[in-house]
């Protein structure tokens, strides 16, 4: 995808004025916008992850973007409270929380607002949560997320189900070559239990980067005792494919690992019978989001980001922090992520649009013609009594495909692409097929909206 019409700018831009001091024109930092091009581009990607999740059951809910403090922070294990952006909400005086992940807030309404309805609940959100980023990836405080949950059912089917369904939606964007990795937390959490909890974040860090050298400096200067860094180091060295099971049942002894160990076999087997393309492995050294979830979890890798493009797992505790104990596993993928991943891999995505066109003109011929075009499911900007010229160049200026100049003698339609032009006398259901299927002639099948 192009990288066309994202700004976000590295210093503030400002704007001299002999009027006062300089003001600020640029997003706030870690803020961007979306030109009109790259919006439309993401608007058409998200439909297509949209698409795939509905096909699963999936029923869209809206979430607000801030929530009051005390009760979205329940559910935010996984998330450095250093990271969260806090305001005084000025009706009430209470401390709220822009929003920085969703899947609590989903936990609320299934606990409060949908608890009457049966079991299982499956969901499906978009939207933009807000905190810092830490990682390679550029560091956005605003992340676009889309995602789904299923509350409700135990054990491999649903890990698997929203694990396909991660993967099917990247599938339909584009990407191709992918990889899903799978951890069991409760294997992670029970080695990181010897590290302080000061220091675990830079442990899990440096488990991250596979730096085996930076590990032992960590837990050295954790002062975590030599039995303990063996076996977190054994831990750090169970990564690969699916060999990485018997490899572990040897190194992790006792009756609760073979447990862990043989949940995440139950949802490897599963996952080889679904037909994903992407390769599948296993990575027991994968510590981040220990706090959140509780069993099974995956990244969804692709190059690119040297991020994930997505990920999830299952979180069995955060419900009955909101009152209802139901066990549930999710998912979402990064939107800017998954668009990094495909210009890393050259999957161009061309604009799904209609047809657009540009009327102007003398008299109401223009808008006559602008009204049955519109009528018809065809885009047409009206520029009212402008020159041919103008119209013209505010066609090239927007990517419209033709522009439409009527006088009372006629109209003639000019093509941007090769500047051809066409002259109509009348602007009927057959003429107007024909006007759009040649004013849409080099860019592809046009369409409706």
């Amino acid at each position: 995808m192009a990288r066309t019409g994202v700004k976000s700018p590295s210093r503030t831009v400002q704007e001299a004025s002999s009027a006062g001091p300089s003001v600020a024109i640029a997003p706030p930092s870690g803020m961007r916008d979306l030109m009109p091009e790259a919006a439309a581009l993401r608007a058409q990607l998200r439909k297509r992850i949209a698409d795939v999740i509905a096909l699963y059951g999936y029923e869209p809910i809206v979430t607000p973007v801030f929530e009051l403090a005390d009760v979205i922070e329940r559910g935010l294990d996984a998330v450095d409270r250093r990271d969260l952006l806090r305001f005084v909400e000025p009706d009430t005086g209470e401390v709220a929380l822009l929003r920085p992940d969703i899947t609590p807030q989903v936990a609320r309404i299934v606990a409060t607002t949908l608890r009457g309805r049966p079991a299982p609940y499956r969901l499906s959100y978009e939207g933009t949560v807000i905190r810092r980023r830490r990682g390679r990836a550029r560091r956005q405080r605003q992340i676009y997320q889309t995602g789904g949950e299923c509350i409700g059912p135990r054990g491999p089917i649903a890990d698997v189900e929203v694990i396909e369904i991660a993967a099917r939606a990247a599938e339909a964007t584009g990407i191709r070559d992918y990889r899903i990795e799978l951890a069991q937390v409760r294997l992670g959490r029970s080695a990181l239990a010897a590290v302080p909890e000061n220091a675990r974040d830079s442990v899990a860090d440096a488990f991250t980067r596979k730096d085996v050298h930076a590990i032992e400096r960590e837990l050295a200067s954790a002062s975590v005792g030599k039995s303990d860094r063996r076996a977190l180091l054994a831990l750090a060295e169970l990564w690969g494919d699916r060999d990485v099971l018997p490899r572990a049942r040897k190194v992790l002894s006792g009756k609760t690992a073979n447990t862990d160990l043989d949940e995440l076999e139950a949802v490897l087997d599963r996952l080889g019978t679904v037909g994903l393309t992407g390769s599948i492995g296993v990575d027991l050294g994968e510590l981040r989001g220990q706090a959140y979830y509780t069993g099974v979890s995956f990244t969804l890798m692709a190059e690119g980001p040297g991020e994930p493009i997505g990920g999830g797992g299952r979180y069995d505790r955060l419900l009955e922090r909101f009152g209802l104990d139901l066990p549930a596993t999710g998912f979402a993928l990064d939107i800017d992520h998954l668009e990094w991943a495909l210009r890393s891999a050259n999957v161009t995505q061309p604009l799904d649009h209609p047809v657009r066109i540009v009327a102007c003109g003398k008299g109401d011929r223009a808008a006559n013609h602008a009204t049955a075009l519109r009528a018809a499911g065809f885009v047409v900007a009206g520029l009212g009594d402008v020159s041919e010229g103008e119209a013209l160049a505010y066609a090239a200026g927007w990517g419209y495909d033709c522009a439409l100049y009527a006088s009372p003698r006629g109209s003639r339609a000019t093509r941007l692409v090769d500047s051809a032009t066409r002259t109509l006398t009348t602007l009927d259901a057959t003429t107007i097929d024909g006007l759009v299927a040649w004013a849409g002639a080099g860019r592809g099948t046009p369409g409706r909206t």
